[in-house]
């Protein structure tokens, strides 16, 4: 069905044209007798003067009518029956010749047809020709052979073209509500479309020839670093490396490199198609991070799957060999040469062990158990758990741990996790120091409110060219390292619906940051439950703790 509000809006707009246009033949039906100078032509001069400055003055309030925009559908079955009284009025008190009046009123029909597109606008072409026929017979009084015959044509040719008429504003209707229909399909379409390019896993960006950003979907946006109002911005203000590889494009369906947009952001691998349309290119992101991270999954897969079925064969020697070294340190004490190289391959056969340990980790891990955790609670006790386990005295210190700041974590992976990290900060940070020590922070991003932990060293730092390595895995810079301590750190920051990234640091040194996902344990049940408890527990505790209240009692 054609809407009926915009059926009544354009309605308004065509009784104001035919309101305008009323007015304009009210004037010169007024006027043109006393240009033409033939006042003594009329039948009744005065009765023509009386009705034509009615017309003009009933003209002018029709049309302030139609700008009001009161009583659509009163004023357009009333204003034509009222042109068809004014001109058969004019017709009566006018010229002999009456056919312009006649002419007038039939076109007025057309145009009342045309305004309230309804069969009863039939009734405007009946009250036509009763109006053409009482014309005549008050002027001439009598009727004659010649009067029937052309009154008859006349009448009969208004209601024909009324009849015409008719099925003209019938037809415009049905065009009208097809077209309207189409439009509506047509804006249906368009937001169907727009919010599937939303919610697609694929990034898109549409730039011009200036290369400034016309479109950009979510999944964009945030794989930019969430840029503040993107829309008009030189692609350039957003990303250089981005802007700087579709320069080299050239206009041309091309696969660029991979990149990152922001140093903790996913790797992002565009696309660049060129569209027809007003020399606009498309860009498309993939988030190439979980391509490596699928293709890592299906290799330590195979790799612990291997492992699984030769980790017995492997240890059995193991232990053989480790016992048999044990055995001749103790027996090779007076040479320092042999018993160097006892040391050596003991050390050796624990990184195999530990190799394999660390595969089987991998592949058998157990889906995390999450839970909510406060890290000024928990970060004391698993630091003091951590020194204790040291050989050597590690300074650790933390800044900017509020009070309060809870995340959703399985504690025996995040100690994990922590672990693993707080063993590379020490170790690089004595390397380049002579000292055992590293720093932790915590906080809130601004940007996506998410809660934050930072473990910082005072190492040399990570290079551009090392820091997307160094989550692979068996990629070390140690000659004694694994290469798996920040893979499955990573895998276990993912697995809890967090992440881990390198980010640079100012003043040297590397910061691995641990960046928690607090809503996402927002709408768990579970957690929300423990949340509820832990909030109601703290509560219980400030009041407790309260003076005024302990004075009271």
């Amino acid at each position: 069905m054609f809407d009926n509000n915009k059926k009544i809006d354009f309605g308004w707009q065509f009784l104001r044209y035919y309101s305008v246009a009323r007015l304009v033949i009210a004037l010169l039906l007024f006027l043109l007798p006393f240009i033409a100078k033939s006042q003594a032509g009329l039948f009744d001069q005065d009765v023509y003067t009386t009705a034509a400055i009615s017309y003009v003055i009933l003209a002018s309030l029709l049309l302030f009518l139609s700008f009001v925009e009161h009583q659509f559908h009163i004023q357009a079955y009333t204003q034509p029956f009222t042109d068809i009284l004014m001109l058969s009025l004019l017709a009566y008190a006018g010229q002999s010749d009456s056919a312009g009046y006649i002419v007038l009123m039939a076109l007025v029909a057309i145009f009342a047809l045309l305004l309230v597109r309804n069969r009863l606008g039939m009734l405007y072409g009946i009250f036509v020709s009763v109006s053409l026929i009482l014309v005549y017979r008050f002027r001439e009084g009598a009727f004659d052979q010649t009067f029937y015959s052309e009154v008859s044509l006349q009448i009969a040719g208004i209601l024909v073209v009324t009849l015409l008429g008719n099925i003209l504003a019938r037809r415009l209707t049905y065009y009208e509500e097809e077209t309207a229909e189409q439009q509506r399909s047509i804006a249906h379409m368009h937001r169907l479309n727009s919010q599937i390019i939303e919610k697609m896993n694929r990034g898109i960006i549409v730039v011009d020839d200036q290369h400034r950003i016309r479109h950009i979907n979510q999944t964009a946006w945030y794989g930019l670093g969430l840029p503040d109002t993107p829309i008009g911005k030189p692609l350039s203000a957003i990303t250089d490396d981005l802007d700087y590889q579709l320069k080299r494009a050239h206009r041309s369906s091309h696969e660029g490199l991979p990149f990152r947009a922001t140093s903790t952001g996913p790797q992002l691998l565009p696309r660049f198609i060129p569209l027809n349309a007003n020399d606009m290119t498309l860009i498309l992101l993939d988030n190439y991070s979980d391509v490596i991270k699928k293709a890592q999954q299906l290799k330590l897969a195979s790799l612990g799957q291997l492992t699984a079925s030769i980790a017995h064969e492997i240890r059995n020697p193991l232990s053989a060999i480790n016992q048999s070294i044990q055995m001749l340190l103790e027996s090779v004490s007076d040479n320092p040469q042999e018993q160097q190289l006892m040391e050596i391959i003991e050390r050796q056969s624990k990184r195999i062990n530990e190799i394999i340990d660390n595969i089987q980790k991998v592949s058998k891990r157990k889906p995390p158990e999450r839970q909510i955790l406060v890290l000024d609670r928990f970060l004391p006790n698993f630091i003091k758990e951590y020194q204790q386990g040291l050989q050597e005295e590690a300074i650790i210190t933390t800044e900017g741990v509020e009070q309060g700041l809870k995340v959703a974590f399985d504690q025996s992976q995040l100690k994990q996790v922590l672990s693993n990290l707080f063993d590379n900060a020490l170790k690089y940070s004595y390397l380049n120091t002579n000292q055992y020590q590293l720093h932790l922070a915590a906080g809130r991003d601004p940007l996506s409110g998410d809660l934050f932990l930072d473990v910082i060293d005072e190492g040399v730092g990570v290079s551009l060219e090392e820091k997307d390595k160094i989550f692979e895995p068996f990629y070390t810079t140690h000659h004694s390292g694994t290469g798996l301590g920040l893979y499955i750190s990573k895998e276990l920051c993912e697995a809890n619906q967090a992440r881990l990234d390198c980010i640079p640091v100012a003043f040297g040194g590397a910061c691995f940051r641990i960046s928690f996902d607090t809503s996402s344990y927002m709408i768990d049940a579970d957690l929300a439950e423990q949340l509820a408890e832990i909030e109601a527990d703290e509560s219980n505790r400030s009041e407790r703790t309260n003076p005024i209240e302990d004075r009271r009692r």
